[in-house]
């Protein structure tokens, strides 16, 4: 007998001695790829239906929105408010969906602090999103409105940690600007030179060296 020929008869011999062990590893490989097809299936449905919900929601509330009383508009957001709350300890894209909405409404009735936190926690909902820079400024200017400038540092330099974030120059600017109120001059022209690396000659570097120039002035006095 051949090395080839003994060899297949080796594995022969070991395929029908363990037929009944492979098929159940077969068998298990088999219902776990079905359920985790399943399962990806029903959280994407849930998700969709989740979007559905939190796009409806906006939707009633925005609808005439700028054709009816103060009163009335009040109304509409607090009812807003109350059908987010579900939505809004939801995880994932729909619990982003829901605080940012939740947020917005909450910052439009200058509810600040609990502004902050509803964009916070849109930005743990799902920090891998391109949202999560967009929540973090956003809480960052609740700080600011609430007279935090730690929070306001805290929320800007997240922010500008996603070099993709589209606001990013105005985010080093307010940074600056934030710095510059809590007298740590060198963190605030260290924020504005920045905006110059990264984007020389747009507007917000123009105006980060026009404050730049001005603390320089400061300190020469």
């Amino acid at each position: 007998m051949s090395n080839e020929e003994e060899k297949t008869s080796v594995l022969g011999k070991f395929l029908e001695k363990n037929i009944k062990v492979i098929g159940g590893l077969i068998a298990v490989l088999i219902v776990f790829v079905i359920v985790a097809v399943v399962g990806s299936s029903i959280k994407t449905k849930a998700a969709e239906k989740g979007l559905s919900q939190v796009d409806a929601i906006e939707y009633t509330f925005k609808k005439d929105a700028d054709d009816i009383s103060a009163e009335d508009f009040k109304a509409k957001q607090d009812a807003a408010l109350s059908e987010l709350e579900a939505l809004a300890s939801k995880g994932g894209i729909v619990g982003v969906r829901a605080n940012m909405l939740k947020a917005e409404i909450l910052f439009e009735q200058k509810n600040y602090d609990a502004s902050r936190s509803a964009w916070l926690k849109a930005a743990d909902a799902k920090k891998s999103a391109y949202t999560a820079p967009l929540c973090y400024y956003n809480a960052a200017i609740c700080s600011e409105n609430l007279n935090d400038l730690e929070g306001a540092v805290s929320g800007y330099e997240k922010a500008i940690s996603s070099k993709d974030f589209y606001l990013i120059d105005h985010a080093y600017f307010s940074l600056g600007r934030v710095n510059e109120a809590k007298g740590d001059l060198e963190k605030a022209v260290a924020a504005y030179e920045k905006i110059e690396a990264i984007h020389s000659g747009s507007r917000w570097a123009n105006l980060a060296k026009d404050r730049i120039i001005a603390i320089n002035s400061t300190k020469a006095e």
